[in-house]
């Protein structure tokens, strides 16, 4: 049987000395007591099929853990549930003797957790997303200097000093996953989880990847990861967890003893040595050998089973949560205008879009003609500017929160407030949507024969209505599920606002009238410009369409129409913040609780 000397692994992967190891940390130890999930099958009639089954482990501090297993083992979800991310079916999980599901806020400060897919935004330098991560996560009195400090030692720490100033999109796909690692453990955590993360990168990378773990751990961080590549967790890891079919575990212990137990040579035969026994007969035979799975201290708090009064989360004080939204609201602005400023290709392709759609409008209107045909071109010139208006902020912000979900999720878990995501999401888009149609106007008016009404006043007007579209497109990305959805719902959304403005169809419906008045930003755009128009050029002489009898044009008052297109975008805002908290914000559960938490 091979033995693997880990102090000489240590020593060729250039390990630091113990005199010249990282700070230590608070030490912390985790105590995993009879996990169970369970989800629905619609297999086996709904009834709930169990992915983990009654998992028992104890992680002591500064230990380095792989996670080993088939796909369709559990291996993900078991360390989601062990990092607070979802909620568990039965069984309980102990942080230094307190029950972290029922503690999650005041506990989740310790512990970092590293997804497979990257969370960084690549249009950033290394410094600036690190910047941004520092102000969001450290405490509020962080000073400048002081998260200055905390990013160069997390990129020394995963050796990255040298990629400060690039773009993360440029790195090598070993210097990204070096890049989300410096972001968790940049506030210095004590628990370390990482799902997958060396997945897909060569053996070099992911031998380079392990070293620095390695020292993270000892340097006194507790870390646990999952993997499949076995000779890294032979060299690095101080324990092994073996999950078998259906989420058992069938070890516990060091690569070592793991090769004793199954006695095979090779980690990578452990697999086939299973399946040649099946999983029940090796668990069997661990818990045989050594009682459980895990030899457990009695815990502080054993509440197995949470109840929703367990987990219910500690609200903060109203003006300590204001204040904490204010505070990440004002960071968020500040990185979003920096992602679109850095976003070359969607700068250009808004900077041609607007100056088609000004151009071809303002050309199209080149002449309004005489009569009722000039009144017509006028209409016809009002309705397209504001549903180009709603549409420019529908289509900016459409994409804002989907394309960020995981990022989203990820600093959720942390800290991130759904509000201050959201906000800070709108007032880009509607900043951005304003610009664009600025010059869409500008255009227009040089183009076009004349602009119907005061210049000025038509264009605050459409500036209203674009802070509603963009709260509209807002609302559409809280609620799509990927980037192209959002873009599909997006013509979807501008349907009711073409047919229900009242000038295509006059005489609208008075189940659609009414529909309109209450919630089609796009009626109340048209009959505000309508109203503007009309003061301007004293009465516009129209034929009625169901009579042929010519009337006086009418519009709904201005003020009142700039005031529901206000009341509109607060209300879609609202809405957004809604969807994204509801279907985003919250942790998963399990279906032993369908109440769930406050997120």
């Amino acid at each position: 049987m091979t033995v693997i000397n880990r102090t000489v692994i240590k020593a060729k992967a250039g390990m630091p000395e113990p005199g010249k190891q990282l700070a230590s940390l608070t030490q912390t130890e985790l105590s995993v007591q009879g996990i169970s999930y369970d989800v629905p099958s619609k297999r086996i009639g709904n009834s709930l099929k169990r992915i983990l089954d009654n998992v028992t482990v104890r992680i002591r501090p500064s230990e380095f853990v792989g996670v080993i297993g088939a796909n369709g083992s559990g291996k993900s979800t078991l360390i989601k549930v062990l990092a607070g991310r979802t909620l568990p079916s039965e069984g309980s999980v102990l942080l230094n003797g307190k029950n972290l599901h029922a503690n999650f806020e005041s506990l989740k400060q310790y512990i970092a957790f590293m997804p497979q897919r990257d969370v960084l935004h690549e249009q950033l330098t290394l410094r600036q997303a690190l910047g941004y991560v520092a102000q969001l996560r450290l405490p509020p009195h962080t000073t400048a200097a002081e998260c200055r400090e905390a990013v160069y030692e997390a990129a020394r720490n995963v050796e990255l000093l040298k990629c400060l100033d690039q773009r993360i999109g440029s790195l090598s796909g070993g210097q990204r996953k070096c890049a989300g690692l410096a972001s968790e453990i940049l506030n210095r955590p004590s628990l370390l989880f990482l799902d997958e993360v060396t997945s897909g990168l060569d053996e070099n990378t992911d031998w380079e990847i392990m070293r620095l773990l390695r020292r993270l751990s000892d340097g006194g961080m507790t870390i646990v990861l999952i993997t499949h590549t076995l000779t890294s967790v032979a060299a690095f890891c101080d324990k092994v967890l073996c999950m078998g079919g259906n989420g058992q575990p069938t070890f516990f212990g060091t690569p070592a003893e793991a090769l004793d137990f199954f006695t095979m040579h090779r980690l990578g035969e452990i697999f086939s040595r299973i399946d040649e026994f099946g999983v029940k007969h090796w668990r069997a035979n661990f818990e045989k050998a050594t009682g459980t799975i895990a030899d457990l201290p009695v815990a502080v708090e054993s509440d197995c089973n949470l109840r929703r009064s367990d987990t219910r989360q500690r609200r903060r004080p109203p003006l300590a949560a204001l204040a904490r939204s204010v505070r990440q609201g004002r960071i968020l602005l500040h990185r979003n205008i920096l992602l679109l400023l850095s976003d070359r290709r969607t700068l250009a392709m808004a900077a041609v879009q607007s100056v088609l759609i000004g151009g071809l409008v303002g050309y199209a209107f080149g002449q309004f003609g005489t009569g009722q045909e000039m009144v017509s071109a006028k209409s016809a010139l009002l309705l397209l500017l504001s549903l180009s208006a709603i549409w420019l902020g529908c289509n900016a912000a459409s994409k804002e929160i989907v394309g960020d979900l995981m990022i989203y999720r990820h600093e959720h878990y942390i800290n991130l407030s759904t509000a201050a995501f959201v906000i800070a999401k709108y007032l880009v888009s509607a900043a951005f949507t304003v610009l664009q149609l600025a010059i869409v106007f500008v255009l227009v008016a040089a183009l076009a024969e004349s602009i119907p009404g005061p210049p000025l006043e038509q264009f605050l007007l459409l500036a209203t209505g674009a802070l509603a579209g963009a709260a509209i497109g807002l609302l559409i990305s809280a609620s799509a599920n990927t980037r192209d959805q959002a873009t599909t719902i997006v013509p979807l959304a501008l349907v009711p606002q073409l047919l229900l403005s009242g000038v295509l169809v006059p005489k609208l419906p008075h189940l659609a009238e009414s529909m309109a008045k209450i919630a089609v930003s796009g009626y109340w755009l048209t009959e505000a410009m309508k109203s503007v128009f009309i003061a301007a050029e004293g009465p516009i002489r129209v034929v009625k369409g169901d009579t042929g009898m010519v009337i006086n044009m009418t519009g709904e008052p201005a003020g009142l129409s700039a005031v529901i297109l206000a009341a509109h975008a607060l209300a879609f805002l609202l809405l957004a913040y809604l969807v994204t908290r509801l279907r985003h914000g919250g942790r998963k559960r399990s279906n032993w609780d369908s109440s769930g938490l406050d997120s």
